[in-house]
């Protein structure tokens, strides 16, 4: 029988599965944007706009209602697996409609405004991908991040993408079109299903009671509603993230948005933290307010926005400072995205603090708060893109979202911290931001300076190096730590021990004492 794992372990495999991707990311991105070029990587980025538009229109936001009512049921439970085939039987009925509607918006768009007539039926086939694929993966996925299941989503995500990277390579060396990149796509995320489906039966029965499907599908309306609540702020964010694309598409050639979208792209494998700690941390907020726990409720509230930021900011800081050398890697024409790095690097942090404090809200059962935090944020975003991208490029769409951010950030705290009941002085000390502040700092100064000297590979990787090494000296040395935290370090290293031990005694066969 398949347990729930602890917070600790489903955000240690959550962040394990981050390090591991971003790594593969940034090579991925390297090699690709190296053997494609930066006129097909403008034209998939336009290709991706469109699926991601069926991400945000067709979202009710179903799947949180959905952990909610599972994460504190056992595993196979009749009624656990009902409401799940009740979910996943909504949200593909609704995903596909919208993808159909949103394939025929897209074919006006690509031959009127944008005019890119020639990526219409690759827009189709990225539509078709996400309704079939991705929409039933992120079913699965709410089930397991319900279990915390985050040492058998490891692998799968890993090799999702290894595969991914592997096929785009292959495709792109044959044909070199935007084609080629649609199709890795598709065979990376149909492989990844298959595998998901393997192992959600640990926690889901198909063998299920008449009486049992029947309240299961009683249930469903009230797991919609909670949902829709909380839908019009993920349209907003969906508005948010994809303003940039849309508005250079329609302003600047498509080299600017070739730049743009590789920039963009880091940024977004960043933000994959984001997708990590709250599939772990949702969860965990509802046993602990469910349990009474108000103590453990806001320690692991306050700590996972510590950790978050100092651990995020890192990417931020050094990579903002390098920006310049990161963007030459990828070929000629991307530096005219440097700066828009720069900005973007902050996103991964400020929305994955809001998203943190968004779910708190859920939790509270306040979710139309939540909703209101995205529409300022959307707000802001748009109202400022378009304005700015005429005045300052590229550029202009990360500031606007970074502004955007930060006003979301600003509400969704306002409204959090004040709820809790242990004082944050007590659980985020002054001197733990400024050190935070301190490492920001240092880290981009570092960077800055040290490829600015040496404008080179080994310069950039000098940079990353220094930049890093500074920045964690600041914050720990400036900011320093918590008796919690130093608590926690060790347990963990205990788990590993005993782990280590225990694989060591099943290898040699030795009998314990």
């Amino acid at each position: 029988m398949s347990r729930r794992a602890s917070y600790t372990e489903g955000l240690g495999f959550g962040a394990l599965s981050f390090a591991s991707l971003a790594l593969l990311s940034v090579v991925s991105s390297i090699v690709t944007a190296r053997i494609y070029g930066i006129h097909v990587l403008g034209e998939f980025a336009l290709v991706v706009a469109a699926a991601n538009a069926v991400v945000v229109l067709s979202s009710t936001r179903e799947l949180p209602g959905l952990i909610r009512e599972i994460a504190t049921l056992p595993p196979r439970s009749p009624r656990l697996s009902a409401l799940f085939f009740a979910v996943l039987s909504f949200s593909v009925t609704i995903t596909a409609t919208v993808g159909l509607l949103v394939a025929v918006a897209v074919w006006f768009l690509f031959n009127g405004p944008i005019d890119q007539p020639g990526l219409f039926w690759p827009g189709v086939a990225a539509i078709a991908g996400y309704v079939v694929l991705d929409n039933t993966t992120q079913n699965i996925e709410a089930v397991l991040t319900s279990f915390r299941a985050g040492r058998q989503l490891f692998p799968i995500r890993l090799g999702q993408a290894a595969s991914l990277f592997a096929i785009a390579v292959v495709l792109g060396l044959l044909y070199g079109t935007v084609w080629a990149l649609v199709a890795a796509q598709l065979i990376a995320a149909g492989a990844a299903l298959i595998w998901r489906m393997v192992v959600v039966r640990r926690y889901v029965t198909l063998r299920l009671p008449p009486s049992e499907l029947r309240a299961g599908f009683r249930t469903l309306p009230d797991i919609v509603r909670f949902g829709l609540k909380i839908a019009p702020g993920a349209l907003a964010d969906g508005a948010s993230n994809e303003t940039g694309i849309w508005i250079l598409g329609s302003l600047a050639p498509i080299k600017v948005v070739g730049a743009y979208n590789r920039a963009w792209m880091i940024a977004r494998q960043t933000m994959l933290l984001n997708v990590r700690v709250t599939e772990m941390l949702f969860p965990t907020l509802i046993e602990r307010r469910h349990n009474g726990d108000h103590a453990g409720f806001d320690r692991v509230l306050v700590d996972t926005l510590r950790y978050v930021a100092g651990g995020m900011l890192v990417l931020a800081s050094v990579g903002g400072g390098a920006a310049v050398g990161i963007m030459s890697v990828f070929g000629p024409g991307f530096g005219a995205a440097s700066h828009a790095l720069t900005l973007l690097l902050l996103v991964p942090a400020l929305l994955t603090m809001s998203m943190v404090q968004r779910h708190t809200l859920y939790t509270f059962d306040r979710p139309w708060l939540a909703t209101a935090s995205a529409f300022i944020r959307v707000a802001l975003t748009i109202g400022t893109a378009v304005p700015l991208t005429i005045a300052l490029g590229a550029t202009g769409p990360a500031l606007a979202l970074c502004i955007g951010l930060v006003a979301d950030l600003a509400f969704a705290t306002a409204y959090v911290l004040p709820r809790l009941h242990t004082p944050l002085r007590r659980l985020w000390s002054l001197r733990s931001a400024v050190g935070l502040v301190a490492a920001y700092a240092g880290g981009f100064v570092t960077s800055r300076a040290v490829y600015t000297e040496l404008p080179n590979y080994g310069g950039l990787a000098l940079a990353l190096a220094l930049g890093t090494l500074v920045y964690f000296a600041a914050l720990i040395g400036v900011g320093g730590y918590a008796d919690r935290d130093r608590a926690r370090f060790d347990r963990i290293v205990r788990g590993i021990r005993l782990r280590l031990g225990r694989r060591s005694i099943k290898a040699t066969g030795a009998v314990p004492q």
